[in-house]
């Protein structure tokens, strides 16, 4: 009796890591249904939240016969990743006076974050609204709009990830806001980038979508959420030319960067027309490829891109101050 137990833990144990994400999946949304969906927290990794050794206690007394009965009901055992509170500096560079707003971090886990949480009000300020954005999220836009009966709060963005000699997955983890304001993360869905059939274009789309409702003042308000991303494939820049051109097309100043390290803004020279960016990147088969992005005289930014060590694409946007 005790090997054919074992047997059946074994086989529980194997079939829940293979089949975990979308055992997840299933449930990451019925684990909050009352609270807010806030944004997302994306990782490299599988966020394995699952009390297994919960799981398995409490299934282990229904053992007819040596095999485990599986009730189905796992949301209990479904964990969830907490986000911690902080307070950080920031410096007005002009005026020199600093503030120290508060935002929800998810300490010692690595991922890119994007959420809008609530902030509860206390002795020294209101209550407000934070939003998290890593600097892995571009063309980000988040939309907040109060009414008396409806909240809504859309987020939208993209993620530029660089091919690799192995495929890089991504899991899109939802990330919730409790009434009492605590903020967490949930399993959720992964997406593979294989670099043998994606290639620099390609894009991969997800959304995350949810309605609730809250009582406020003895009256029900709707509360919407919306996250889009986008997962966009590029290839890695290895270096960066800004040449500054006339009017008749000729080259007044021309100069190369390491992706990191360019300037904070460009000043155009006096008889500057326009500017081409060209960017320097190889492809699968290692051969030397350039795109070039021409901005002309009513351009107030340039973007460029530079690769972090995770293989995520950060977009800088430039100003150029034109004479």
């Amino acid at each position: 009796m005790k090997a054919k137990m074992l047997l059946g833990v074994c086989c529980v144990l194997i079939v829940c890591a293979l089949t975990g994400c979308q055992l997840a999946q299933e449930d990451a949304g019925t684990s909050a249904d009352k609270d807010r969906l806030a944004g997302v927290f994306i990782t490299t990794e599988y966020l394995d939240l699952f009390n297994m050794a919960g799981y398995l206690q409490d299934n282990l007394s229904s053992l007819p016969n040596g095999d485990m009965v599986v009730d189905g009901n796992r949301q209990k055992y479904e964990g969830r990743l907490y986000a911690a509170l902080r307070t950080r500096t920031q410096t007005n560079e002009e005026t020199g006076e600093t503030i120290e707003p508060a935002e929800y971090v998810f300490e010692d886990m690595e991922g890119i974050a994007y959420f809008v949480a609530t902030v509860f009000a206390t002795a020294e300020h209101d209550s407000y609204s934070a939003s998290v954005v890593d600097e892995g999220i571009s063309d980000g836009h988040i939309g907040v709009n109060i009414s008396d009966d409806q909240n809504s709060t859309t987020l939208e963005g993209t993620i530029y990830t660089t091919p690799s000699s192995k495929n890089n997955t991504y899991y899109f983890n939802p990330v919730y806001q409790s009434a009492d304001g605590r903020v967490y993360a949930v399993s959720g869905r992964g997406f593979m980038v294989n670099n043998a059939a994606y290639s620099e274009g390609s894009v991969f789309a997800q959304t995350l979508d949810d309605t609730t409702t809250v009582t406020e003042n003895g009256q029900a308000k709707t509360e919407t959420s919306s996250v889009k991303l986008s997962l966009s494939v590029v290839l890695a820049p290895e270096k960066i030319s800004v040449c500054q051109m006339d009017a008749d097309h000729g080259i007044l100043a021309r100069t190369e960067y390491a992706p990191d390290a360019l300037p904070g803004a460009f000043t155009a020279e006096q008889d500057t027309a326009y500017f081409i960016v060209e960017t320097y990147k190889r492809d699968d088969t290692g051969k030397l490829k350039t795109s070039r992005v021409l901005y002309g005289a009513d351009a107030e930014t340039m973007e460029t891109f530079s690769v972090r060590a995770d293989g995520i694409c950060v977009k800088h946007w430039i100003p150029i101050a034109w004479q």
